[in-house]
């Protein structure tokens, strides 16, 4: 579970609470489930109109990934690619289709998998741009998803506000109802609101920052893999990577290699 998401969201509501228990005032005429109906499952259903059920299904997994943290472990990549390059300097590029077995991630095995049937290095670029662009089209969907939520769910929370005031005012002939109906209809501005600057707005702000992470995890691992394709040195392909990385994260080839032995 991502700490600073949690730790965002408590601190959020612990202020809501408390600047409601340091007023006086009591959490009773908050809670409306017309208004979280009204809100929600409309915004739900606009954001809906424009995507396809594809994207939809793909949704859940989309959000339950957001709640994760954003992590690479980028030593143990480099530790791999060094082994990869000594093997490739030891017994040639065709000794990479041995190594194929023992690595989990599909974007690696393939990459090592073009290099083993003997692509040139145009062809193996493109595939892995194609691999990339591909991923890029099919994560855009749930961080855009969030978005539209964030924008409807005001609207319609501003729309629920008219239909209160609107039932209101045609009640004029009992007054001492308007009170309740006052609060009952500024309840769904409230609740468009804090869902989409609560919820809907750091879900996509999370979503996007993984799907950066992953695309930045992929073009790293296709520098190594076309460093691989051209006989790049072990050392000169570490001093690549690590060029790549934040200062704080480059440990250098020797300190590395020591490290692999």
């Amino acid at each position: 579970m991502a700490v600073t998401y949690i730790i965002g969201l408590v601190l959020c509501i612990a202020a809501i609470v408390g600047s409601t228990i340091m007023d006086g005032n009591s959490f009773g005429p908050l809670i409306g489930p017309s208004s979280f109906v009204l809100v929600f499952f409309c915004a739900v259903g606009v954001s809906m109109m424009s995507f396809e059920m594809d994207d939809m299904k793909a949704l859940p997994k989309a959000c339950i990934r957001a709640l994760k943290p954003v992590s690479v472990d980028y030593d143990a990549r480099i530790k791999f690619y060094i082994e990869l390059a000594d093997l490739v300097r030891r017994d040639g590029l065709l000794a990479l289709e041995s190594r194929m077995k023992d690595v989990d991630e599909p974007f690696i095995r393939h990459g090592l998998g073009l290099i083993s049937d003997g692509c040139d290095e145009g062809q193996l670029r493109r595939e892995l741009d194609t691999w990339v662009d591909s991923m890029v089209e099919r994560h855009a969907a749930a961080p855009s998803f969030m978005r539209k939520m964030t924008t409807y769910s005001p609207a319609f929370g501003m729309v629920g506000t008219v239909i209160g005031l609107v039932n209101m005012l045609g009640n004029l002939s009992s007054p001492e109802e308007l009170g309740g109906g006052m609060a009952l209809a500024l309840l769904t501005t409230l609740y468009g609101s804090l869902f989409a600057n609560l919820f809907f707005q750091p879900f996509a702000e999370r979503m996007e920052r993984l799907h950066e992470a992953e695309v930045t995890q992929l073009m790293f691992d296709t520098d190594a893999i076309l460093g691989l394709h051209t006989g790049t040195a072990p050392r000169a392909l570490v001093d690549h990577l690590e060029s790549l990385l934040p200062p704080a994260q480059r440990r250098g080839f020797e300190e590395r290699k020591k490290s692999a032995a």
